[in-house]
Order: structure tokens, then sequence, then C-alpha cells
């Protein structure tokens, strides 16, 4: 599970802080996000992150706090925003007309200020919105230029208010409230989409039951999730899932994960040289011409223009094969082929035909530590997608176009004697397409009854971990 919204750098935990997070992660916590509220305690926050390896945070200034906001905040939020690997969010940001801190036109200038700078940063937004949902569409709606991405925290609006949340191609997040006797918004959370809702503590507020009235903490965070099931009638290890997957695409926590992961590794290969001698490893781990199978998953992620929206469908096998050539020691040149089909869509659209994506991909492998039994590589090259849609009628539509592909994989490799050598090949790789390819009718999944049937552009790119298994045979 991912505790989305928690401040868990605020005083309440001074006492206990380490117990807290300990609790959390032991319970089965993945991640926790601290959104900022003020900037005199921007440092804290940061310290705070600090902890544990799986806490992030958003940068940014609540509402209640606007009138502490000049240029020198909004360039310290930028520069924070910029260079801090664990800032994921722009936030926790937005309007508040229940108390009077700040006067409305303060709240929407810097609101305004604040959207601007995770557009250019290309960072989701965490936001605040409490008797203030006119202004709040409003000015995400202004500012939405198909960029702007985030999600309505500790969200209580009616079903018109989801769905126009929806139409400004955000996300909803769901806390303790959910589970007070007194809650009437139950077809809100029925009527979700299962791509486009997280939950979230919001400690230490909004304590559900049975902890009301006392201090919330993340570890609290499986009763929202069972109470969740509960009212989507759905297994609780599915909510868990599917909410864990808008988290991590959202917020981009998988990346950050795989960043993480990469630090031993490349510290380890630094110091290669004590280890490998070099004159040993041209015989042993020579990469001339290598050649395997693909395999993996496929998940596609299509945004809809100009009404932007998101459908994604994910965990699509994908098979193939793949040939490497190693001019040099620090650059494989590799073509792969890679196939799968996607029958996801026929779940609510039965007479279409399954999707079908062949990926022919040209990749420059660029290897950071040649001479180490692990190497570590980012590569980037052309791709040529060549995919076939389900249309109405049960015909099939060839869509073929340019893409880019690129991303970060480990080689582990395992000398055969006399025979050459075995690299397992871990990677992932994100296909985007260039430009969009524009359909007279639109199957959007989350919002049909107002698109069906509509002209939309779409743009798409697939995100393929996956596994090369390749034979290097001794020349």
């Amino acid at each position: 599970m991912i505790d989305t919204h928690a401040h868990i750098d605020s005083d309440d935990f001074n006492d206990d802080r380490i117990d807290v997070i300990n609790r959390a992660f032991s319970q089965g916590l993945e991640a926790i996000i601290i959104p900022a509220i003020e900037p005199t305690r921007f440092d804290n926050l940061i310290k705070t992150t600090e902890l544990n390896k799986n806490i992030y945070f958003g940068i940014g200034v609540h509402p209640h706090n606007a009138n502490d906001v000049d240029s020198i905040v909004l360039n310290e939020i930028y520069d924070i925003a910029k260079a801090e690997k664990k800032a994921i969010a722009i936030g926790e940001i937005g309007l508040d007309y229940y108390y009077d801190f700040s006067p409305k036109d303060v709240q929407k200038k810097v609101f305004r200020e604040q959207l601007e700078i995770a557009k250019e940063l290309d960072k989701p937004v965490i936001v605040h919105n409490r008797d203030s949902d006119e202004d709040i569409l409003k000015i995400i709606g202004e500012a939405q230029d198909g960029k702007l991405k985030g999600v309505l925290h500790c969200f209580s609006g009616n079903l018109d208010f989801l769905r126009k949340a929806m139409n400004v191609n955000f996300l909803v997040s769901f806390t303790g409230n959910i589970t007070f006797k007194k809650f009437n918004l139950i077809d809100t959370i029925k009527n979700v989409e299962n791509d486009k809702f997280m939950f979230e503590t919001d400690s230490p507020y909004m304590t559900p039951v049975p902890y009301r009235g006392k201090r919330n903490e993340p570890s609290y965070i499986n009763l929202i999730a069972k109470k969740i099931a509960e009212i989507k009638n759905i297994e609780l290890n599915e909510v868990i899932k599917m909410t864990n997957n808008n988290a991590k695409k959202l917020f981009g926590i998988l990346n950050m994960i795989l960043i993480i992961a990469l630090f031993p590794i490349l510290a380890f290969s630094q110091n290669e040289e004590q280890y490998y001698n070099e004159d040993a490893y041209q015989d042993t781990y020579n990469k001339f011409l290598g050649f395997g199978p693909v395999i993996g998953t496929n998940t596609i992620v299509e945004s809809f223009i100009p009404n932007p929206n998101t459908v994604s469908y994910e965990g699509l096998l994908a098979i193939g094969g793949t040939v490497h050539y190693g001019p040099m020691d620090y650059l494989i040149i590799s073509a792969s082929y890679v196939y799968s089909q996607n029958r996801k869509k026929q779940e609510k659209f039965p007479d279409l035909q399954p999707d079908t994506y062949r990926h022919i991909e040209l990749t420059a492998n660029f290897i950071a530590n040649p001479h180490g039994k692990i190497n570590v590589y980012g590569f980037v090259g052309p791709s040529i997608l060549l995919n076939t849609y389900g249309v109405p009628g049960g015909g099939l539509e060839e869509r073929n176009s340019l893409g880019i592909n690129t991303g970060l994989g480990f080689y582990f490799n395992l000398p055969i004697s006399n025979a050459g050598l075995i690299v397992l090949s871990a990677e992932w790789k994100l296909d985007f397409m260039l430009g969009s390819q524009h359909y007279d009718y639109d199957f959007r999944i989350n919002n049909p009854l107002e698109q069906q049937g509509k002209p939309v552009d779409v743009t798409t790119f697939f995100s393929i971990p996956r596994i090369n298994l390749l034979f290097y045979p001794e020349f």
C-alpha cells in the first residue's frame, strides 16, 4: 500500500516519529508521500524523508499560507522540486474558502503560479480543496494544456464533481472520513473508475474508525483500503493493487525505486578494477554478437486530446526476440522485435477485436561499467510501431508510427567454458509514440457517456519491463 498524503513531518510526531515510520512499513506500506504546508518547514520536511528510503515529498505552499508566498518562495519551490530526487510532486496547493487565513484572490494567484511550476517541471500536483469546488475546477481547467496532472486529495465531492474532476485529467484520493457513520457519498466511491483513485491517511488528521478521536498515522491506511473494498464490492488485494499502480504512475514512484536501487551497483562499478582484471575480461565477457528471446509485460497508456484524460491497460504479455552487437566495450547495438495483444479493452467493449502491438526497436546501449560481472546500462533509439486496433463493427484498423525507446537495464554475465557467454538482461524500456493519431471515434473507458463517438486525437506510450536471455557464442 502507498499512503499518498501523510504529514508525518508535523510536530504531532516529534516524540515517536521513527516508531510511526517503522510501524507503517512493518505493516506492509510500500511508500509514504509527505506534502509540504508552509515555507518555514521545508527543511524539516526534507529531513523527515531522509529517515527512510521509501518516503517521498511534495513541495509547495498550502492555501492557508498563501500570504507567505512571494517570488523568493516560488523560486525556492522550483529549485527544490528540480534538484531533490525525492520531490515527486508540487503540493499541497489549492484553495480553502472555509477558513479566511488568506484572501481568496491571493489564494487563487498563488495556486495558479504553483500550477505553472508543476507544468514546467512535469510534476503532478497535490490539490487541497475546501468549499471551493467551482474555482478549483475553473483554475485547473484554464491551466490544463494536456501536461497538467494531479490528485484532488481528501476527496469528498459528489458524483457530478467527480466526473468534472475526471474531465480535467485528475485523480481523486480518499481518506479516513469514508469510515465515518455520517459519510453520505457512497455513490462517489462506487462510481469512481479503478484507474482514477488512490487512498491516504492525511495523518495526523482524519483518523479512521475505530481510532477516530486519536492521532492518525500511516499504519491505519489498511482501514481505508478495507472500506473501499467493501463499498466497491471487490477483493481487498485488488483495491491495493490498483491504487498502488495508480500512485506509481501519477507520482513516478517506480522510477524513483529504480534509481535508488541503482546507487549501490553504480558505486560498486566505480571500484570494479579492484575485483576484475581488464585483460581477463576481454576473454571472458566479450559481447561481440549475441541473440535470444525476450519476455516481459506491456502497459499501454493512451492520452486523449483535446479533453485530457488517460486510459491504461496493464500487465499484457509481451514476447519476442533480440540480437545484440558489441562494436566496443562501452556500446552495444541491439535490434529487437516484441509482440503483445490487448484483450482488456474487450472487458467493456466485447464487440471489439483485440488490439495488437508489434514493436521493432533499434537501440544503442551505453554501458557504465563494462568490465564487471554485472553491467549497468542506459539506452535510447528509434522504434517502428506496427499496431492494429479493433474498430466498431468488428473490423481491424492498422495504425503504424515511429517512436523513441529509452530506459535502463542490467546485464548479468555467466561465462561458459569453451562455448561463449550467457547473459541475462533485465531492463525497463519505454516506447514513446511520436506525435498523435486522429480517430473518428473515442472509446474512452473512463468517460464513455460524454466522449464515445466523438473525434479524438490520441498519444500513446508503452512501458515494457522485460527479461532478455542472450547467448554470445565464442568466435
